[in-house]
């Protein structure tokens, strides 16, 4: 879904819901925010492909944080050259020096997991080292990327320590990633299932209002011209 001149709002959908990459592009750059789900790729082309580009097009991509559903093709993409981006304290997750915090976080409750928790669990630990990706430029909080119209880095800790919410200046709209949800049509905060620090994600939802974006996309729920609850 085309939500601005040089925005595409992609739609990935899977066994456990609709995940929402974003596109930005100018015309010596092409950006993907966030990469789907491990073995999506081929819907990820298709989509790519739907917005009039290829993967093979795409010079930058910015993960906004660690969680599988974020990382999962990065390696690919960066495979095709892709330039890869990340806050630096999300860094060494998504390159495997440190243990995915969902992996810790399960770990440290184990004896409470229920079978289907334990099988994830398995899974996520066994999958997760074959998707790391070296993080070729690593962000900070402020940062302006000068291309697209302008992309402006936002710091947004609380789902996980390095989350961060993009801004594009140009259009006044705010990629939110986990940071915020939609609900009954209107905007949240994140997920408290999710989240590993719920006071401090808080603090970053309310950050996000505070920079009155017209519209926000979030990774779970798609575009919403703004409505806060």
């Amino acid at each position: 879904m085309k939500i601005a001149d040089n925005v595409e709002v992609l739609e990935i959908e899977g066994e456990h819901g609709v995940l929402y990459p974003v596109l930005i592009y100018d015309n010596a750059n092409l950006v993907l925010v966030d990469t789907a789900l491990p073995g999506q790729i081929e819907m990820l082309e298709k989509a790519v492909s739907n917005a009039g580009f290829s993967l093979e097009d795409i010079t930058h991509v910015i993960i906004t944080h660690q969680d599988m559903d974020h990382i999962g093709c990065a390696k690919i993409l960066a495979g095709f050259g892709a330039e890869i981006m990340a806050h630096e304290n999300e860094a060494p997750y998504i390159q495997g020096e440190k243990t995915l915090i969902k992996i810790s976080e399960m770990e440290d409750r184990f004896a409470e997991l229920n079978e289907g928790e334990r099988a994830f669990y398995e899974r996520l630990k066994k999958g997760a080292p074959h998707f790391h990706v070296h993080v070729d430029r690593l962000l900070k909080d402020g940062e302006m990327l000068d291309y697209c119209g302008g992309i402006q880095v936002v710091h947004t800790p609380g789902h996980t320590p390095g989350h961060i919410a993009l801004l594009l200046k140009h259009d006044n709209i705010m990629i939110a990633g986990d940071a915020a949800n939609i609900l009954d049509n209107c905007l949240t905060g994140a997920n408290p299932q999710y989240t590993s620090n719920q006071a401090e994600a808080q603090k970053s939802f309310e950050r996000i209002l505070a920079y009155y974006p017209d519209s926000v996309v979030c990774y779970h729920g798609g575009w919403l011209p703004l409505c806060v609850i």
